[in-house]
């Protein structure tokens, strides 16, 4: 897995302050990771997940709620200042039947977490997006100059995200 936070440093690589970041979908399997590796890197962590986050830290404040939810996101931006935000929040296709839920979650989640973070100067937003917006193998790694052409709405739905940011 690719170090985020050796990314992250070279950014802030001369501030000597403990780096505030926000993390969506941080009590996901991917989140979680990064949660926990960013905190033993010093970090102060707050995640906003859909589901309850089992990992508790004194540097880490865990939100259960909707990225889709605006009072919520109001409420954790005012009352932090964030260098960075890490979206790893996304409803995968197999999870719901509601693909409207879905559809929602993945784009206007992804939407409002780009309005805050531009109302609150957070001028770094790392995004995880999908392979599933090939829908195809390559026998070999997808390249910049590939054009996407995801097939399913999972795929689609962070497609729509990449085009947001």
């Amino acid at each position: 897995m690719l170090e985020l936070y050796q990314i992250f440093t070279v950014v802030y690589k001369k501030r000597e302050f403990m780096k505030k970041v926000l993390i969506t979908g941080g009590s996901g399997f991917f989140g979680g990771i990064l949660e926990k590796a960013l905190i033993d890197k010093g970090f102060e962590c707050v995640n906003i997940d859909l589901e309850k986050d089992e990992f508790e830290h004194k540097n880490l404040q865990s939100v259960k709620g909707d990225i889709c939810d605006e009072s919520l996101l109001e409420k954790v931006f005012s009352n932090n200042k964030f260098e960075c935000v890490f979206h790893c929040a996304a409803i995968l296709a197999h999870a719901v039947k509601n693909k409207k839920f879905l559809w929602n979650s993945n784009v206007e989640g992804t939407r409002n977490i780009a309005s805050y973070c531009k109302k609150y100067g957070v001028k770094n937003i790392v995004f995880t997006s999908s392979n599933c917006l090939w829908a195809q193998n390559f026998h070999r790694p997808v390249l910049e100059n590939d054009v996407p052409n995801p097939v399913e709405i999972y795929g689609k739905s962070k497609l729509e995200g990449e085009k947001i940011l």
